[in-house]
């Protein structure tokens, strides 16, 4: 009987004004296969071992950066003699909006003809950990302005791992591994992120199937299987998630109402947004919003 792999939804300070986490990890054990709704980036500092996304296996060694999109399945295996240390940062889709032709869109980085990781060449490692430890120093860090500069920081490794991989050598390695893939059909997988990232930036809005599939140039069939094929789920499943997800972050931040929280949210009505929040949490918002107050005033 195969194994379902597990859908993780959290991490720490997912619900801020900045999406944003990394720590070093030490892993001493495998780390099953799982896939989640926010990006995630690795950086190894020692240790070997190796990855698989999506089906597809890379080695992990010193220098390895890897980039896990949304919703793929990944998993990490460390070597029992060599266990893998390495930088670990999750960062939410919504970090970087569509209208930023940045490295961190996730049309951008999502590009099919790419491989989802990149050995960094010796002489270009002491940069990346150079980056990487003042970006980790940040985020613990306390100083005015920290968020912006843990964005600059984190726009900085991410332009540096897209152009190494984005290297000719590198090209000429994919061509071979999508010989044996297959292609996507033409324009689909960029587009698909646009239609991803445009839910996460309009979910306040009355967002249809049709609507979108209108807006991005599918027809409607096509953009619900490309919906099921990426992310796992339908498109009115989806929808649910991101509004539930930016209205727990208002339960535990603001002193909102859950009426007002329900209209913030795209809910036309109380009864309908405690429904399905009820089904998505299997609690009220009320209690949700209880038991983490209770939560963050322990921490204190």
């Amino acid at each position: 009987m195969p194994v379902v792999p597990v859908y993780l939804t959290h991490y720490p300070n997912m619900d801020t004004e900045l999406p944003f986490h990394i720590k070093i990890n030490h892993l001493k054990r495998d780390f099953g296969s799982h896939r989640h709704d926010f990006l995630e980036f690795s950086y190894v500092i020692e240790g070997r071992g190796f990855e698989i996304i999506n089906g597809v296996q890379h080695p992990m060694e010193p220098g390895t950066f890897t980039l896990v999109m949304p919703y793929q399945f990944h998993s990490i295996h460390s070597e029992p003699e060599h266990p893998l240390r390495l930088y670990n940062c999750n960062f939410g889709i919504h970090l970087y909006n569509s209208s930023e032709q940045l490295p961190g869109s996730v049309e951008t980085l999502g590009e099919r003809e790419l491989l989802p990781y990149v050995q960094v060449p010796s002489g270009e490692q002491v940069k990346f950990q150079e980056i990487l430890k003042e970006l980790y120093a940040e985020y613990h860090g306390e100083q005015i302005w920290r968020h912006a500069l843990i964005k600059v920081k984190l726009t900085e490794i991410l332009v540096r791992f897209d152009r190494l991989r984005r290297s000719a050598q590198l090209i000429d390695t994919v061509s071979e591994v999508l010989k044996t893939e297959g292609r996507e059909r033409g324009r689909s997988n960029g587009d698909i992120w646009k239609a991803i990232q445009y839910v996460h930036e309009h979910y306040r809005e009355d967002l249809t199937l049709t609507g979108l599939a209108q807006r991005f140039g599918f027809s409607v069939p096509y953009l619900s299987e490309l919906f099921k094929k990426t992310i796992g789920q339908n498109f009115v499943s989806f929808v649910h998630e991101v509004r539930i997800r930016q209205a727990c972050g208002l339960l535990i931040a603001t002193e909102m109402t859950v009426l007002d929280i329900a209209l913030e949210t795209g809910y036309g009505s109380y009864n309908t947004f405690t429904r399905i929040f009820k089904e998505s949490k299997g609690m009220t918002p009320a209690i949700f919003r209880k038991q983490n107050k209770l939560q963050l005033t322990d921490q204190r």
